[in-house]
């Protein structure tokens, strides 16, 4: 097999992403704190375990030096400074590692989905908002109702009278995205999902119902089926022709959407779980970061099925050492460099210095 040539290149670090970067450190002294009481808290309840305190205390530290310091090789005679190595927790909470995750997942999945470009939908699952004390169970149902709707639509499952196969289910990736406005908060999913069927049957949208707001959204046959399916398996209903069909006042709807995906979509599936800052634009209080943590304890974003259930990128929560490395052996000068750990404060602030980091492109 012919091996793949790389180019390598250095990409300078802007003082504006400087000062991005140290914001977002002095943002996280805000999480640590919510960890510190959150600690006390659990710690005075005698609740949890001392391996359990433990994580909590170890998170909290990773956090606290995420992105801290830069280990960095000097260039005086050119002014030059190479980032070498920083310390990233890859943690939930972190405004560092957030932003990284993003990328990471994008460049591990997007490869995939491409494979499907031209039978691929986005699809978007939402529920009622709720308190932060059903957050963690609602989550847990919409994750088991969202599994049995593949079974019904992959044919493992069926339904007297509805024919679901149809549409030519293949596959989809699931992602959990949660947004929160005071004490309300709204989990949904946005899926990538490979359709084989014709596209008129998904995309000729006709028909208007309660989520078409003042009738500038239209639905497809299936959307509406799928809203119907989404609301009964979510209330714990039976899954029958006339309760899917019919017009019972009794019977509700949830909304989803399904339309042809594109390019922007990527960012909607591969976005945070969380966000730091709510619907109002204020930062996560300390009952929204209690909140968050409890209901997304042990869960995992992004949920493969069908021909991406096999692949073992996507059932790994776990970011291998490699897509965190953001640097590679680059840069030859015949001046000798000097190696040192630095505050990213310090590097945040206007100096003589050019800021590179290395990397490689394919």
């Amino acid at each position: 097999m012919k091996s793949i040539e790389q180019n390598i290149i250095a990409k300078e670090f802007s003082q504006s992403y400087r000062e991005k970067i140290y914001k977002n450190t002095t943002q996280n002294n805000q999480i640590v704190e919510y960890y510190k009481r959150f600690l006390v808290e659990e710690i005075l309840k005698k609740e949890k375990s001392p391996s359990e305190i433990n994580v909590l205390r170890n998170r909290m530290k990773r956090i606290e030096n995420c992105n801290r310091f830069w280990f960095t090789e000097t260039y005086e005679s050119s002014h030059i400074k190479v980032l070498l190595k920083t310390y990233l927790c890859k943690e939930k909470f972190c405004n560092n590692c957030n932003q990284m995750k993003k990328i990471v997942l994008q460049n591990r999945f997007v490869p995939y989905l491409e494979k499907y470009k031209k039978s691929l939908y986005h699809k978007v699952f939402t529920v009622p908002d709720c308190k932060a004390e059903k957050l963690g169970i609602t989550i847990q149902h919409m994750s088991s109702c969202f599994k049995t709707l593949v079974s019904y639509l992959n044919g493992n499952k069926k339904v007297n009278g509805i024919d679901l196969v149809k549409y030519g289910f293949q596959g989809s990736l699931r992602s959990l995205e949660i947004t929160y406005n005071k004490d309300l908060y709204h989990p949904h999913f946005h899926v990538a999902a490979v359709f084989k069927s014709n596209d008129n049957d998904i995309e000729q949208k006709s028909i208007k119902n309660v989520f078409s707001g003042a009738g500038n959204r239209l639905f497809s046959e299936f959307e509406s089926i799928i809203q119907r399916i989404w609301w009964l398996l979510l209330n714990k209903k039976r899954l029958t022709h006339n309760n899917i069909l019919c017009n019972d006042a009794l019977l509700g709807r949830y909304s989803c959407t399904v339309d042809k995906f594109h390019e922007d979509d990527y960012k909607k599936l591969f976005g945070y779980m969380t966000k730091m800052y709510g619907k109002d634009n204020s930062f996560m209080t300390y009952q929204n970061f209690k909140a968050l943590h409890n209901a997304l304890f042990h869960i995992r974003q992004i949920q493969g099925y069908g021909v991406f259930y096999n692949n073992k990128a996507f059932h790994s929560e776990s970011y291998i050492e490699q897509e965190y490395t953001l640097l590679e052996n680059y840069l030859c000068f015949e001046e000798e460099p000097t190696n040192a750990y630095e505050p990213i404060s310090r590097l945040a602030k206007k100096n003589d210095y050019t800021i590179l980091k290395k990397t490689h492109l394919k």
